[in-house]
């Protein structure tokens, strides 16, 4: 890092103490600010998975963070990979959409896609010459052309939003799916469509459409797994809890068919599911299940000969910080993680209140649950893994805790962490 840039950060915050479940102190890994203020809901391009290549994309390299400003800006800047620092401060390397919608206006801002087209952008955006009303939402795709960036509305996708695309560097082409505009009066549909040339898009079958589904694609597949109600989704099996219970779902792009994952009376949210090495690759997934604890499931024998989902671990959080917010998992050195917020707010956005970075393993019988931050004085929201030439980090943005009800928190910037896992044994990448 050169030494405007030191300057212009200062100086971290020394490491802290604090009790990580057990009797022992655990000293805290150093945060340390490696983005402005300015930047919010950021996403990593490709390398986040641990491999740079600087002659991808054209020669922009794949070790890149995007992100979209208050003023619909969407740019795209750098992320030193030996480092982990953001080249420039305030990401503001590229222009890439002037006409994007914010975070805060919808959601989410923009998601990387990767294919043999190279890294993409898709987001929300709105349509050019006309007001910023709903009416006017559409999605967005921004392409990289002989060094360019080339951005601008996707073809018949007028009010639809949110849209989340598949990493696969050995696809011909990206695949989508998003959902209308949601209101009280006109809940959410969803659908999906591939990338290329005259693809249409496909409605996913809900008996009942609802908002806060949430949704990811399954890596190197296209499988959607999703958290729904039951009610919501076409039943695979007779209903033996509430309807209104949240359940993990696996829907088949290719089949048009739903698969039920789960069935006990405990509403669940934000599904992943990936390969694990820890099982020969096998499918697992982390689940949030009631806000305060999370699940890893995997197909095990039932003891009939049937290859069931089975709960093989649960990780419950510490007393003081019980409650959790956006799970993510990783693979690293052959190993998997989960990332993820802690507090003592049960909605995960109460601003008043303090909350900290932390992450777990998912091998059944092990504690490996690290507090990676403490949680007595800052707020962080966001966290996002990035795997670096001197191991894993996890970026966030940290706030001073507001007031009161209804006050405002004083943004700090963008952080990352530590999460002491080491350096790198091997530089393959995990999907």
């Amino acid at each position: 890092m050169d030494n405007d840039t030191r300057l212009f950060f200062g100086m971290a915050a020394a490491s802290l103490l604090v009790l990580a479940g057990s009797a022992s102190a655990q000293t805290l890994p150093e945060e340390i600010q490696v983005g402005a203020r300015v930047i919010k809901d950021f996403e990593f391009d490709t390398a986040r998975d641990g491999v740079f290549c600087p002659s991808c994309n054209g020669g922009a390299g794949n070790s890149r963070l995007a992100y979209i400003d208050t003023d619909h800006n969407l740019w795209v800047g750098g992320v030193n990979f030996s480092n982990g620092y953001f080249n420039p401060p305030d990401g503001k390397a590229v222009l890439v959409d002037t006409n994007a919608t914010t975070a805060t206006e919808i959601g989410n801002g923009p998601e990387w896609v990767d294919s043999e087209q190279g890294s993409q952008l898709v987001y929300t955006r709105w349509t050019d010459g006309v007001p910023h009303q709903a009416v006017n939402l559409q999605l967005g795709l921004a392409v990289m052309n002989g060094g360019t960036w080339i951005a601008g509305p996707i073809d018949h996708s007028k009010g639809r939003v949110l849209p989340l695309g598949t990493d696969d560097p050995n696809g011909s082409y990206p695949f989508l799916h998003f959902q209308t505009f949601s209101t009280q009066s006109r809940p959410t549909t969803l659908y999906w469509r591939g990338l290329y040339p005259d693809s249409t898009e496909t409605a996913i079958p809900m008996l009942n459409p609802q908002a806060n589904i949430t949704r990811r694609w399954v890596p190197g597949t296209l499988d959607i797994i999703l958290t729904a109600s039951e009610s919501s989704v076409v039943p695979t099996t007779p209903a033996t809890v509430s309807p209104s219970t949240r359940q993990v779902f696996l829907y088949h792009a290719s089949t048009g068919t739903f698969e039920q994952l789960t069935f006990d009376d405990v509403n669940k949210f934000w599904a992943f599911m990936w390969p694990a090495p820890e099982f020969g690759n096998e499918q697992v997934f982390v689940v949030m299940v009631g806000g305060n604890r999370l699940r890893i499931y995997r197909k095990l024998d039932n003891g009939q000969g049937e290859a069931v989902w089975t709960n093989i671990k649960t990780i419950n959080m510490p007393d003081d910080t019980p409650y959790v917010t956006s799970p993510e998992p990783f693979v690293y050195n052959n190993q998997s993680w989960v990332s993820f917020t802690l507090s003592a707010d049960p909605t995960g956005r109460d601003f008043t209140k303090p909350s900290l970075i932390a992450i777990s393993g998912i091998v059944p019988g092990v504690d490996s649950l690290r507090l990676l931050t403490s949680a007595s004085d800052r707020v962080r929201r966001d966290p996002e893994y990035f795997i670096t030439a001197n191991g894993p980090y996890i970026y966030y943005n940290r706030y001073l805790p507001a007031s009161g009800p209804g006050g405002h928190p004083t943004s700090e910037g963008v952080f990352r962490v530590d999460t002491q896992l080491g350096p790198p044994a091997n530089a393959t990448r995990p999907r």
